[in-house]
């Protein structure tokens, strides 16, 4: 049987992980709200680090994520970020494992 003090030992533990999990949560509901805040261009420039001529020629091709409403361009960091993550470059090892596994593969298939 458990003795009664280490009972209340380990309640006061829980309570105490639960209260980290609780901070936790609440702030990474916190950020999310932040990130769901429409963003200016202005904002923008400053997260990227893209000249504003070069935001504009980006919305102009379609080819970042961006809102339009009464002539008046918005942005979101989550779709920001999302979009340059989608821009990653392979590494040279990366590459090197990705040849390997194909020229791999090739030698198994004419086996």
């Amino acid at each position: 049987m458990i003795p009664f003090e280490q009972t209340q030992q380990d309640v006061a533990e829980v309570k105490k992980d639960l209260k980290e999990l609780k901070a936790l949560y609440l702030k990474k509901v916190e950020k999310k709200e932040e990130d769901d805040d429409p963003k200016s261009i202005d904002e923008i420039e400053i997260m990227t680090g893209f000249a504003k001529p070069t935001l504009y020629g980006y919305v102009r091709k379609n080819s970042m994520p961006f809102h339009k409403v009464n002539g008046r361009l918005f942005f979101f960091k989550s779709e920001i970020r999302e979009w340059i993550k989608q821009g990653r470059q392979k590494t040279n090892l990366e590459i090197e494992a990705d040849t390997d596994s194909l020229l791999s593969n090739k030698r198994k298939s004419k086996r």
